[in-house]
Formats: structure tokens, C-alpha cells, sequence
């Protein structure tokens, strides 16, 4: 799943998910690296892990 332009992540992967300011959140995978994602994908990622944002 695209996050961010230059990002892809597989969503099995996804530890946690943090919102940080206007509506970008940061997310933590199983591996401990952090990304961040855009307004522009995050309700794409809603979808996919099926929570609200």
C-alpha cells in the first residue's frame, strides 16, 4: 500500500499508527522503522486496516 510518493509498505507489516499534525500520521513497522503518511493517502490506509482515522 503507497503511503506517500516515494513509499510503499506492506500492511502486514504495520505495528502502529500515530497521528502527529494536520492530519499526517506516522507509522511504525514490525521492524521498528518509521514512515510517515500523508493527508493525501490516509484514508486509503483506513481503509485497509480498517480503522478511522
Amino acid at each position: 500500500m503507497r503511503i506517500r510518493r516515494p513509499a510503499i509498505v506492506n500492511i502486514d507489516r504495520v505495528a502502529e499508527l500515530h497521528p502527529v499534525f494536520h492530519g499526517e500520521y506516522v507509522l511504525i513497522l514490525s521492524t521498528g522503522k518509521r514512515l510517515e503518511v500523508t493527508r493525501g493517502y490516509r484514508d486509503q490506509l483506513a481503509i485497509a486496516l480498517g480503522t478511522a482515522l
